[in-house]
């Protein structure tokens, strides 16, 4: 090389162009809340499956009421009034 810039980088593929047109297409903040939804889905799957195979203790219990009460306070932040 002589140090100079290569013409094309190596993201103008035309792959890259594509997918770089399907993702301006995407809102980011329904991608975002669609990833944090699955893994909240995942978290109450693994909770209701514990309960169902084997007895719940007070910890386990607990744990769960306090993942239903930090996902209620994200939805009530999240659904609160534009411009408040």
């Amino acid at each position: 090389m002589n140090g100079e810039e290569p013409d094309s980088s190596p993201c103008d593929t035309p792959f890259m162009a594509v997918f770089s047109r399907r993702l301006r297409r995407w809102d980011l903040v329904r991608v975002g809340v669609s990833a944090v939804g699955l893994a909240w889905l995942g978290l109450f799957g693994a909770f209701g499956y514990a309960a169902i195979s084997q007895q719940p203790n007070t910890a386990a219990l607990a744990a769960a009421a306090g993942a239903v009460l930090i996902a209620a306070a994200g939805i009530l932040y999240a659904w609160r009034e534009p411009g408040g």
